[in-house]
């Protein structure tokens, strides 16, 4: 299944970091897709296995 990350510029102050502590083990990606537009960048994902 590919997984898809979407980036934007944003702003949103105090809160919980959504990185900052990761759980799990480390998974591979190999990025496969890369679509810049004028505010957001998207980028596909395969799962290296």
């Amino acid at each position: 299944m590919p997984v898809r990350l979407f980036v934007l510029p944003v702003l949103l102050g105090d809160g919980t970091r959504l990185f900052s502590h990761p759980g799990g083990q480390q998974v591979q990606l190999e990025r496969t897709r890369l679509t810049e537009l004028t505010h957001s960048t998207a980028m596909w994902f395969r799962v290296v296995r």
